[in-house]
């Protein structure tokens, strides 16, 4: 683990001389490292294309993946901003009122019995994916998709995602820091995004 804690803390340098926006910084620090981890994990698991229960649960990321997602949407894609723009903040919304009417901080299965789905999820498959944050890349199943069905989950988990979460966040620290520690902090990822397309934070937070 340690040689493979060098090898990734070495890419985060590689990252900030080879790039200059937020998405392949963070692609080349962490997405793609991650994908040789999610190779080895699949033949354990259960999840496959088109299943998307886990896209009506509270989806959480820092704010640099959420920088990273916007830069992806801007940037690197054909995407109708301006509608992707009005999804978001009818779906950030919904989220801000249901949270500031929440009587408890666990909510995630109250709101996951709403069928209220991510903004950017169509015709049941995730339509940013290459820019999808650590929470959704490492959220999995190793029994039957049904279980991720119910409100509350009861599916099994492989402890190697579990460990590779924790030197991945460590990474998103590590990478955040070289621009403002700040940007390591966690929340709900539409409202983050919701915020920084209306303050076009992205266009004056480029790293």
């Amino acid at each position: 683990m340690a040689d493979l804690s060098s090898f990734l803390f070495g890419r985060i340098d590689e990252a900030f001389e080879r790039y200059d926006s937020y998405f392949p910084i963070v692609n080349h620090v962490v997405y793609l490292p991650l994908e040789g981890i999610l190779r080895d994990a699949a033949p354990r698991l259960s999840c496959r294309k088109g299943c998307h229960s886990c896209c009506g649960r509270i989806i959480t990321a820092t704010r640099i993946e959420a920088l990273a997602l916007v830069d992806y949407i801007y940037a690197f894609t054909t995407y109708d901003t301006t509608a992707i723009k009005a999804q978001v903040r009818d779906h950030a919304r919904m989220l801000k009122d249901f949270l500031d009417a929440a009587e408890s901080e666990n909510n995630d299965h109250i709101w996951f019995e709403k069928k209220i789905f991510c903004p950017f999820l169509k015709n049941g498959e995730c339509g940013v994916y290459a820019a999808r944050p650590l929470s959704c890349r490492l959220f999995h199943s190793t029994d039957g998709i049904e279980k991720c069905e119910t409100p509350i989950r009861s599916a099994g988990q492989l402890a190697m995602l579990g460990e590779a979460e924790a030197l991945f966040q460590v990474l998103f620290y590590k990478t955040a820091a070289r621009v403002d520690s700040a940007l390591a902090v966690k929340g709900v990822l539409p409202i983050i995004i919701d915020d920084i397309v209306e303050s076009e934070g992205f266009k004056k937070d480029n790293p």
